[in-house]
């Protein structure tokens, strides 16, 4: 699913979601993440897409590595329903 590089979306945030989740399951599953999901162009200043801030701390807590190093920081129950 993530062998071929998607076209960017015109949003920097949602590039590097996709980035990080290519990176992230990679890492959960054993496989290699591809190479277009290490592009700087695909990284974004902070990014905390729907997290009411009452679980903003859970969300900087808690962000998978490939996440909060792109700048996304998502819940893990975020993270679950995607």
């Amino acid at each position: 699913m993530f062998a071929g590089e998607p076209e960017p979306t015109g949003s920097v945030q949602l590039d590097a979601a996709f980035a990080a989740l290519a990176d992230h399951l990679a890492e959960r599953d054993g496989w290699t993440p591809p190479a277009w999901a290490a592009d700087p162009a695909r990284w974004a200043d902070e990014w905390d897409p729907a997290v009411p801030a009452i679980f903003r701390a859970e969300a900087e807590r808690d962000s998978p590595r490939a996440f909060r190093q792109r700048g996304i920081l998502v819940t893990g129950r975020s993270l679950a329903r995607a």
